[in-house]
């Protein structure tokens, strides 16, 4: 399995939703802004099967970019 990159993903903002798009497959994970948060994701159905890549890597990385995203930094661990 590979692990998703920043390069598989393209982030859009429109209004007060953040939108990242996995490239290989076309899946949008949707997160609303609250303030200096997010809400939970939505994630729309795959367009093509991307069988390379495991459902929770590519939800965990999406999680991650709109954080930073969000923020401007890493999330604290």
């Amino acid at each position: 399995m590979q692990s998703p990159k920043t390069d598989d993903f393209r982030l859009e903002r429109d209004g007060d939703n953040l939108m990242l798009t996995f490239t290989p497959d076309g899946r949008v994970y949707t997160f609303a802004i609250d303030g200096d948060r997010l809400s939970e994701l939505s994630v729309s159905p795959a367009q093509v099967k991307a069988a390379d890549y495991a459902d929770d890597e590519i939800r965990r990385t999406a999680t991650e970019l709109a954080k930073l995203a969000l923020t401007g930094s890493p999330p604290q661990t």
